[in-house]
């Protein structure tokens, strides 16, 4: 159902995406696959890509090694015209604090943690460094929790042209990202969307993942009550029987004498 009622959600940013790469306009279809978990695509779509859409906003273009590549069609990218703004250009629009002015400057929204000092390094990075952190702030916006493990962001870097160590960029802005070390795994997290509730759109799937968790919590207490109970009742048993058992042999034993 969620799938049917936010289909123009759930396709808007998987083509916000994919115009994320730059001017050729393409992703190939295993990376977006290797993402599907945090972009929330069903696995009907990659059956049949375009058919599963049922508009002209895709493309399949062919690309090396026999890969297939997803591509926003010229004609989807003609009729859009104007540009798509990102979700921190639209946060501050909404603030007052930003006209869409072609060389107006945004605030990077920072959520400093306690005993965590900004350095001023961070606040005066340079110009290609606010570029790597802005392109992950969308991103994240873009993903179902809005966030991801680290390492499946690298497969990203090539299309998006982002540097060979586009990893520290998380580490050298700990006002914006968090990395969580949970599970043996590092994951990137944004911060924004944990400490700003209207800051961000959430995506259409998030709440049927939040209900899923739950049952899946509750029913694991359930499953554990239900051992216990059963343990207790084992129990029980097994002192009926041998307070039974000791009952005979005093009979046994009466009966004799």
């Amino acid at each position: 159902m969620v799938y049917e009622e936010f289909r123009g959600d759930i396709f808007g940013r998987l083509k916000k995406l994919i115009l994320m790469s730059g001017t050729r306009k393409m992703l190939p279809l295993k990376v977006i696959k290797g993402l599907r978990w945090y972009l929330g695509l069903p696995d009907e779509f990659f059956m049949d890509p375009l058919d599963y859409v049922g508009d002209r906003s895709f493309q399949i273009e062919d690309i090396e090694d026999g890969l297939k590549g997803l591509a926003i069609s010229q004609e989807y990218d003609d009729r859009k015209g104007g540009k798509i703004l990102s979700m921190m250009q639209k946060n501050a629009m909404s603030k007052g604090v930003y006209s869409g002015g072609a060389d107006e400057a945004i605030a990077f929204p920072l959520f400093p943690s306690k005993g965590l000092r900004l350095k001023q390094k961070i606040k005066d990075c340079d110009m290609s460094e606010k570029r790597v952190v802005g392109l992950l702030h969308e991103l994240l916006c873009l993903f179902v929790e809005h966030a991801a493990e680290r390492k499946f962001l690298f497969c990203l870097r090539k299309y998006l042209g982002l540097p060979q160590k586009v990893h520290k960029a998380f580490e050298r802005h700990p006002h914006m990202f968090y990395l969580s070390l949970k599970n043996k795994t590092c994951t990137a997290i944004l911060k924004e969307a944990y400490r700003d509730d209207l800051a961000i759109d959430p995506h259409p799937l998030a709440k049927v993942r939040k209900e899923y968790i739950a049952l899946m919590k509750e029913s694991v207490v359930m499953l554990r009550n239900k051992r216990m109970n059963s343990c207790r009742a084992f129990r029980r048993e097994n002192v009926s029987s041998k307070d039974l058992c000791s009952a005979e042999d005093e009979r046994s034993q009466l009966a004799e004498a």
